[in-house]
């Protein structure tokens, strides 16, 4: 990543790598500080959501151009399955495996999307 980025942030809950806490306070602290162009987010649904929202442009922060990597589960890679499904904001449905897994982060209907999630937790754990 640091090969094609200005500026490398990594954010740990329990700081054993990086800066500790959650990735919204230094993102939000560099949206006020300078303009950005582009936010590429991975990670856990939860954190990706909180960084869509960061960056949607409805608070007191700019609109930033967002990429979330939607590391759904994927089985035939062609959105068959649709075990990578996932809604957007404006009612629509995409693919990560398809579509992805890179997408804009603020069409993702993420409150669905971790629903969906939560349904492959056992077989995760497996």
């Amino acid at each position: 990543m640091s090969s094609v980025s200005d500026e490398v942030i990594i954010c740990t809950d329990d700081g054993s790598e990086g800066t500790k806490g959650v990735v919204t306070v230094p993102l939000s602290e560099i949206m006020k500080r300078e303009k950005i162009s582009i936010v590429i987010a991975i990670g856990p649904l939860i954190m990706m959501k909180f960084v869509a929202l960061t960056t949607n442009g409805s608070g007191d922060l700019p609109k930033v151009k967002t990429f979330d990597s939607l590391n759904t589960i994927m089985i035939d890679g062609t959105g068959m399955c649709g075990g990578c499904r996932f809604s957007t904001l404006d009612g629509g449905v995409q693919f990560a495996c398809v579509d992805g897994p890179d997408v804009d982060g603020h069409i993702v209907d993420f409150n669905n999307l971790l629903k969906r999630a939560n349904r492959f937790v056992d077989q995760e754990k497996e």
